[in-house]
């Protein structure tokens, strides 16, 4: 449990260091990539010769073996850079896919996938989402028929970020009529095809795609963990992918506050900072509860995730619901204290706004994330008063 503050010395150096990272190569560029919809490939690059990505993952395989708070220090820093698209982008590379060629892969997947990514030599990306199945990940129907000697794919997916940029994909596919397996597909597979989507209300430096898949031929080697096992393959990755959602949005609402501050003490109405408006005091009070009440169960859902891997699905589920619903009130307010200049696009918050909008559908709607929150509640009393009954 946390009880104390959980940042190391070796946590604040990595911090620092992402922080000039960004001023000097990400923040720069992020209006020309907001304008083409895309980031850079060479980003991913640089992000994997600083050793950004593979922060949480072994040496063996270009990583640094440091612990998932790392992670949370670069989320935090990406989050006050008010860079959400380009953020979600690198967080697809890392923290979707590659995790289950780490736990899951062969050492020839690790050596041929898992490190070149780490080393930001290769993009990576994970297709599970399709037009008709969302967050039901069991209505999954793009297919992998076993043809003896190879897998034959057919099928689509939907809203893929890194889709188009990616040099492998992570793909859950139906091996039976009840197996989802995991394959990992190279972008040079003949009848593999990516078309962009543009038309996002925000997130607009994060590449997002459809993929189809005609005739793919994926040969058995490209097999994740055992056939057949994907669905709970997938559920379990799905922890680090909430909890960096929580995080996400607890310090885009965090970054929204600062800037909300600073502006009311600035702007002057009736002669005088409006910030000395009592109605503008207690709103910024307000926000500020809500933004410690986002990383206190934010940083509690990292710690018992550090502590319990996936056996701290609720608090995780719980931090993922709440912050993403919160964070948005936060930016929300924020902008409304920023008057008309807020509605522009030059003060950022415009573009926060949108950006943090996809944290509620993103990783699992809200929705799913309450109904997954009411079966485990019932859970504990139904368990609670067998126990009761049994003594």
């Amino acid at each position: 449990m946390l009880t104390t503050n959980p940042f190391t010395e070796e946590h604040e150096l990595l911090r620092q260091s992402v922080r000039k990272f960004i001023e000097k190569e990400i923040t720069p560029y992020v209006e020309e990539w907001e304008k083409n919809n895309i980031c850079s490939r060479d980003v991913f690059r640089k992000m994997g010769e600083h050793g950004f990505f593979g922060v949480t993952f072994p040496e063996k395989y270009a990583g640094s073996g440091m612990d998932f708070w790392s992670a949370v220090v670069i989320t935090e820093e990406m989050a006050h850079a008010n860079i959400a698209g380009l953020a979600m982008s690198l967080y697809a590379h890392t923290y979707l896919p590659l995790p289950l060629i780490n736990a899951l892969g062969t050492e020839e997947q690790k050596n041929k996938y898992l490190a070149p990514a780490l080393k930001g030599e290769k993009i990576a990306a994970l297709g599970i989402t399709e037009p008709g199945a969302g967050s039901d990940v069991a209505g999954i129907i793009t297919t992998a028929k076993n043809m003896g000697d190879h897998y034959l794919i057919n099928g689509s997916k939907t809203f893929i970020t890194n889709g188009t940029m990616a040099d492998f994909v992570v793909l859950a596919v139906r091996t039976g009529e009840d197996n989802l397996s995991l394959l990992i597909l190279d972008k040079e597979t003949k009848g593999f095809s990516a078309i962009p989507i543009h038309n996002k209300l925000g997130m607009h430096t994060s590449d997002t795609a459809q993929l189809f898949f005609e005739n793919c031929k994926a040969p058995k080697s490209c097999l994740i963990g055992e056939e057949g096992h994907g669905f709970y393959y997938i559920m379990n990755n799905f922890q680090e992918e909430r909890l960096l959602a929580a995080v996400t949005g607890t310090f885009i609402a965090d970054w929204a506050l600062k800037k909300a501050k600073q502006y009311t003490m600035e702007r002057q109405a009736f002669g005088r900072p409006i910030s000395k408006f009592q109605v503008i005091r207690h709103k910024l009070a307000q926000m500020a509860v809500t933004v410690e009440a986002c990383r206190s169960i934010s940083y509690r859902a990292v710690a018992e995730f550090i502590e319990k891997g996936s056996n701290a699905v609720e608090i995780v589920t719980m931090a993922k619901a709440f912050t993403s619903e919160e964070c948005m009130k936060v930016i929300n307010d924020a902008l409304q204290l920023h008057g008309g200049v807020g509605y522009m696009e030059d003060y950022g918050l415009a573009r926060a706004w949108r950006d943090a909008r996809l944290l509620t559908v993103g990783a699992g709607t809200t929705q799913i994330m309450h109904e997954i929150l009411g079966k485990l509640i019932l859970d504990e009393v139904n368990y609670q008063n067998n126990l009761q009954k049994r003594q």
